[in-house]
This record gives C-alpha cells, sequence and structure tokens, in this order.
C-alpha cells in the first residue's frame, strides 16, 4: 500500500495522518492514526477528521481530540473553517467559534492541528486563528502571537 504525501490541499487523495493527543500533558503527546482522504482536499478533510474526532476503537486506546464539539453557533463562511497553504505557511481558519477547554487543551489543540498539517510536504509553518481573524485561544490584547512566531 503506498502512501500518498499532500503537496496542497487540494491535491489528490490517498491515506492521510491526523494527529490525536494522548494524556494531558501540556503540549502533550500526539498519535498519528491514518484515514482514507477523498480524491480531493486532502488536507482540508485531515483537520474535518481531527474536528470530528478519534473513532470509538482509537478513543478506546487512549486518543482524543480538543477541538471535538467545542465549534459552536453560527459560520461566516459556510463550513467550520477555512485552510490556505502558500508559501510554507497553513493558515486555518475557524468559521464557527471555538470554545477553550483552558490552557492545556487549547495547547493540545493547536499541537495538533500543527501536526496534522505539518505532515504536508508544503507546510512550514501553521497559523490557526479563531473567527475573529486572531490567533486562536490568544487573550491577549494584540491576539497576534501566532503571527509573530511567540505561539
Amino acid at each position: 500500500m503506498a502512501t500518498v504525501l499532500a503537496l496542497s490541499p487540494v491535491q489528490m487523495g490517498g491515506e492521510v495522518k491526523v494527529y490525536f493527543s494522548k494524556g494531558d500533558g501540556i503540549p502533550g503527546k500526539v498519535v498519528a492514526v491514518t484515514r482514507k482522504a477523498p480524491d480531493r482536499g486532502v488536507a482540508r478533510f485531515a483537520i474535518g477528521q481531527l474536528i470530528a474526532g478519534p473513532t470509538k476503537a482509537e478513543h478506546g486506546k487512549g486518543l482524543h481530540s480538543e477541538l471535538t464539539g467545542r465549534l459552536r453557533g453560527p459560520s461566516d463562511c459556510g463550513a467550520d473553517f477555512k485552510l490556505k497553504i502558500k508559501d510554507g505557511t497553513a493558515t486555518l481558519r475557524f468559521c464557527r467559534t471555538v470554545w477553550g477547554g483552558g490552557v492545556g487543551s487549547d495547547a493540545r489543540a493547536l499541537h495538533t492541528i500543527s501536526a496534522t498539517l505539518k505532515q504536508f510536504r508544503s507546510v512550514k509553518k501553521v497559523i490557526s486563528l479563531n473567527k475573529d481573524g486572531r490567533c486562536l485561544f490568544d487573550e491577549t490584547d494584540a491576539g497576534t502571537s501566532c503571527l509573530t512566531g511567540h505561539e
């Protein structure tokens, strides 16, 4: 069985990895599981699977997603999120409100997003934004820590 490495969010399908949390460390251990991706949009598919969470069997092995059940309210883009990959940077903007679960949970969520997107050769940096375009879970006045490299 061949593994297809994705070069963009719209490359042809194959197997894709989704990185779930295991345990409660900060930022925590991540474990990859394999999913069969559709013919197109493999990076988007992987993030969608991260939001959906692990299967019952995977959950039984201690895997969890800090994003499952945390998206609330209406979407401002017609989906849960938008994803753009350009010049080595994946920018993920959630189109619904993402409720944080505390410092540890938030760190694990960001860690799994980054690990899931960095499996793609074209992604060197990940920026995760909330519905308002601020860095996800950044409660500072500026809300720009993910843009300055101080994540």
